[in-house]
């Protein structure tokens, strides 16, 4: 940033740097595996029938169920989630009529995994995509008698697959509806982009210009699955009442592969021209001096007045000057320039002075005292103010008020440092100064709100 002088002379208006809230949008995977305990049926498939075998001259009874073992138990692989669901088939086969010997207890154990594959499309969508497969284990078949072998998943098989797509629906449902990504960056952007009201002595407001909303890839870990949200803007402050702003639809969506929060925010200040001529009266006051003439007479300022002279400032320096004799002149002095702020010191003084005392009562001798380029420098410098107070008692007053909510469901907090000026505007009421907040200033978004 530049460091040099901060001029009213030829004002402009700088782009604001960017700044950004984020927005974690996350469902636990506590809540994944409830979803999956929940829709993963205590019962996936129940067979009661009689099958014909060997072209008819053979025929089972088969009565049995696949039930559910254990809790679903959940892991982050990869790019996605694994759901696993271990599974128990008891059934019992018993041929009718002549061989009824042979009837057999026969099952199976299988694990049914259940792949979440996290995505986001271009509608501001999030989600997950389900897959599920079950691998069943031993015994997977039983044989009841030559050419009669029966396996659990020819049994059971499709009632499973059945099952477990409505599970899987079930939970594609379940997670996509608890982030409601698109609601919530809707509620985002919708928010931010609205006048924050600023917490200054006096009323004042900052413009949003919205820039992008971005969102991040899945995370995935061994609490949840989530991602953020980010939106980012410019902000543009000015006094008074904030005017009315058209909100801009939801944007594209946009990816970045990280998003991290942060706040450049310019608060503006005025400062009245009674206030700065009484500063630039108490620092002129301890600074007289002597003119450069036999007899050596002083200069003391006795009164400065700051007035606006279009986007200059005209200072009318009121001083006495003192000598020998009892010589006694009052003088008083036009000094007109633009105001410039010396960052280093937080002094603004005169630019480009122009010069002219006003001669009403005056001897030609004082005049031309008066006209000693070193006696205009001086009276020229009449016209300088410190800004320190001024901004100290703005940084006070920011920092007492944090942490402050500029607008529903976002949050200022952090700490205030010094406020640095960057930017003058000569008004018909007041200097007007816009200064940088430095420190830890942050803006923080109320999850629960844009519930």
């Amino acid at each position: 940033m530049s460091t040099g002088p901060v001029s009213a002379a030829a004002p402009t208006v700088p782009a604001p740097a960017a700044s950004r809230v984020v927005l974690p949008v996350s469902v636990p995977l506590a809540g994944v595996q409830a979803a999956a305990e929940a829709r993963v049926p205590a019962e996936l498939a129940r067979l009661d029938q009689t099958r014909s075998f060997l072209g008819g001259a053979f025929q089972v009874r088969l009565s049995g169920a696949v039930t559910r073992t254990g809790t679903p138990t959940i892991v982050p692989d990869g790019d996605a989630l694994v759901v696993r669901v271990p599974l128990r088939a008891e059934f019992q086969a018993a041929p009718v009529g002549v061989g009824a010997a042979l009837g057999r207890t026969f099952g199976g154990a299988a694990t049914v995994s259940l792949r979440l594959t996290p995505y986001v499309t271009p509608e501001w969508e999030a989600g997950v995509r389900a897959s599920a497969d079950a691998v069943w284990t031993d015994p997977l078949s039983v044989e009841l008698a030559p050419g009669v072998k029966i396996s659990v998943q020819s049994l059971v098989g499709g009632q499973v697959r059945a099952a477990l797509d409505g599970v899987t629906a079930g939970i594609e449902r379940s997670v996509r509806e608890g982030l409601g990504l698109r609601r919530r960056a809707g509620t985002l952007w919708a928010r931010v982009q609205r006048p924050w009201t600023l917490p200054l002595p006096e009323p004042g407001y900052a413009l949003v210009s919205p820039q992008a909303l971005e969102v991040t890839p899945f995370r995935l870990s061994a609490q949840e699955v989530g991602v953020t949200v980010g939106a980012t803007f410019g902000l543009r402050a000015g006094l008074g009442r904030a005017p009315e702003v058209a909100a801009r639809s939801l944007p594209p969506l946009a990816s970045a592969p990280t998003l991290a929060p942060g706040l450049s925010l310019a608060v503006p200040l005025a400062l009245p021209y009674a206030d700065l001529s009484a500063l630039a009266t108490r620092s002129a006051a301890a600074r007289p001096y002597t003119l450069p003439v036999p007899t050596g007479p002083v200069l003391h300022v006795l009164d400065v007045r700051l007035t606006p002279a279009g986007t200059r400032v005209r200072a009318a320096v009121r001083a006495e000057v003192r000598g020998p004799l009892g010589l006694r002149l009052e003088v008083t002095t036009d000094v007109t320039g633009s105001p410039v702020l010396d960052p280093a010191t937080q002094v603004v003084t005169l630019r480009d002075v122009s010069v002219q005392t006003r001669r009403e009562g005056l001897s030609g001798r004082a005049v031309a005292w008066l006209a000693d380029a070193r006696a205009q420098e001086y009276l020229s410098r009449a016209a300088r103010f410190d800004l320190t107070p001024a901004l100290e008692r703005a940084r006070s007053s920011l920092a007492a008020r944090l942490p402050f909510s500029p607008v529903p469901g976002l949050n200022l907090d952090g700490t205030v440092g010094p406020l640095r000026v960057t930017a003058l505007d000569v008004t018909p009421q007041a200097l007007v100064v816009r200064a940088a907040v430095t420190g830890t200033l942050r803006a923080e978004v109320q999850a629960g709100a844009l519930k």
